[in-house]
């Protein structure tokens, strides 16, 4: 189901926090979503409101217009590939969440766009690469049938589940990827060594693994590390297995897969 919120929000939008707060209260379990992924890394949602100066309305809807646009041809090539059924797409806007994430809504497994986070990013012209990388998440849990985000409770399984969702976007939508830059994936092939090395050394001491994977940060002076070596490590798995068997592999096997290919 399409659950498309943008209409409610532009009817009440004049750029102000008030505003967006009159809109996202219509939206109850929207606004605890959003309030819920700043939580959960500890942090205060409501410093974030500030993001929302940023914003104009014609950019919102370049977003909008754009989105709707690419979402039904990516849908449909998922549909050939895989059987899924049964959930959510919302079109929202949040405070920069995230441009797309897969979570729980409305008791389903849901796709949330936010146009906001679109909009930051100028990803106008990359929409395909994104909605296809989400529906790869959707895939997963579906074929899982599990919570793909209770199962990232620990960070090294991100290199698995975001690993699985851009190996599904290379299927659907192809290179160049969303998050690439020119001469990115170029720089990965080169460096591939040192980040199996980087990645193995924090798993092992510890350490955040958000460098490899958000888009706030920078690591060797590159953002997204994660998305690539995460897809090559499904590729290694696919040198064996299937991709629907992979989909389903336990944590503890997953674990011992992922050591494998890092000390590889």
């Amino acid at each position: 189901m399409l659950i498309n919120t943008f209409p409610d929000f532009i009817e009440r939008w004049d750029g102000s926090t008030a505003s967006w707060m009159e809109y996202i209260q219509r939206h109850p379990e929207l606004f605890e979503k959003i309030k819920w992924d700043y939580e959960r890394y500890k942090m205060d949602w409501r410093e974030y409101l500030k993001l929302l100066d940023k914003r104009n309305a014609d950019e919102l809807k370049l977003a909008h217009e754009n989105l709707l646009k690419v979402l039904p041809e990516v849908e449909r090539k998922i549909k050939m590939l895989f059987d899924v059924k049964d959930y959510n797409i919302v079109i929202y806007v949040g405070l920069e969440n995230g441009a797309g994430w897969v979570t729980e809504f409305m008791g389903k497994p849901s796709i949330l766009f936010g146009l906001e986070a679109i909009a930051e990013l100028k990803w106008y012209d990359r929409l395909k690469g994104l909605i296809a990388h989400e529906f790869g998440h959707l895939v997963h849990w579906l074929l899982r049938g599990e919570d793909i985000e209770k199962l990232e409770d620990e960070g090294m399984i991100w290199l698995y589940t975001e690993g699985f969702a851009q190996r599904i976007e290379d299927i659907v939508a192809g290179r160049p990827w969303e998050v690439e830059s020119e001469g990115w994936f170029e720089w990965c092939e080169e460096h591939e060594k040192l980040l199996k090395e980087e990645f193995l050394r924090r798993v092992k001491k510890g350490e955040a693994l958000n460098p490899f994977f958000g888009s706030w940060y920078r690591l060797f002076g590159k953002q997204f590390l994660g998305y690539y070596l995460g897809y090559r490590f499904v590729l290694s798995l696919e040198e064996r297995l299937p991709l629907k068997e992979i989909a389903k592999l336990e944590k503890e096997r997953i674990k011992e897969e992922i050591l494998r290919f890092l000390e590889s």
